[in-house]
């Protein structure tokens, strides 16, 4: 039984291993390749990468925006636009 797991389990392991590079050699795509595939221009690119902030990155300004009658206040960053809080005014908090 032994003799016969260890090159099954290598096997497996060797199939395994070759799927995850094939997939990430497939997923890898040029700039442009995204680009021509959703129809942007550099423009839209540019824009998108203004306001792109990655994670763990503060925001240049906040907002306060009004939750409208939910009664909560809402904080979000600017230019990311994530929300950052939700701030209970007249209701419990979140």
């Amino acid at each position: 039984m032994n003799k016969l797991t260890k090159p099954l389990v290598a096997a497996i392991a060797t199939t395994v291993v070759s799927l995850a590079a094939v997939s990430t050699a497939w997923s890898q795509d040029s700039l442009k390749d995204v680009m021509t595939k959703r129809g942007l221009t550099e423009k839209d690119v540019l824009a998108a990468a203004k306001t792109y902030t990655p994670t763990g990155g503060r925001d240049e300004y906040i907002a306060l925006s009004s939750g409208g009658q939910s009664g909560q206040l809402i904080v979000y960053g600017i230019p990311s636009m994530r929300i950052l809080k939700y701030v209970a005014v007249f209701t419990p908090e979140p």
